[in-house]
């Protein structure tokens, strides 16, 4: 549904992603967050591979579950943020929105390398999943030195 929006589908489901966290965070526990972000992700290797075949691209705008997941990764890295520099959690969630946003469309090496050359769900999976690792990599940087 948010990938049939015209204007940034990918960037909505990150931000409604955000959302979702700041409710569920106050619900559920980390470890539990995270389980729920691991069954997402092994079914959408499923829900990619059932769907890829309708759309005429190898990375769908229609598909943003992906952005979900890659999302998903730096919002669970607060935990190790707050040790850093302690905040309150929306600008912890901020950072991560904006930084993951930032890889995901900037597209560094190696990411730009994985969405260039691996196809299928494992391509559109990776490049995001990359993109967080660069988001959490920076975020535990910079919250490294403002606590320092």
């Amino acid at each position: 549904m948010i990938g049939k929006i015209k204007y940034a589908p990918g960037t909505i489901a990150s931000l409604i992603t955000c959302l979702l966290f700041l409710l569920l965070i106050n619900i559920f526990n980390i470890f539990a967050i995270f389980l729920i972000t691991l069954i997402i992700f092994f079914y959408s290797f499923v829900a990619i591979n059932n769907s890829f075949d309708e759309f005429k691209t190898d990375d769908p705008q229609e598909i943003v579950i992906d952005e979900v997941i890659g999302q998903m990764l730096p919002l669970l890295a607060i935990p190790i943020y707050e040790t850093l520099y302690p905040l309150p959690t929306i600008y912890y969630c901020s950072a991560a929105f904006l930084s993951f946003r930032l890889f995901d469309v900037w597209k560094p090496y190696p990411i730009s390398y994985v969405d260039i050359n691996i196809k299928g769900s494992l391509g559109i999976m990776l490049d995001d999943i990359l993109a967080s690792i660069y988001s959490i990599v920076i975020l535990s940087v910079i919250f490294f030195f403002l606590g320092g």
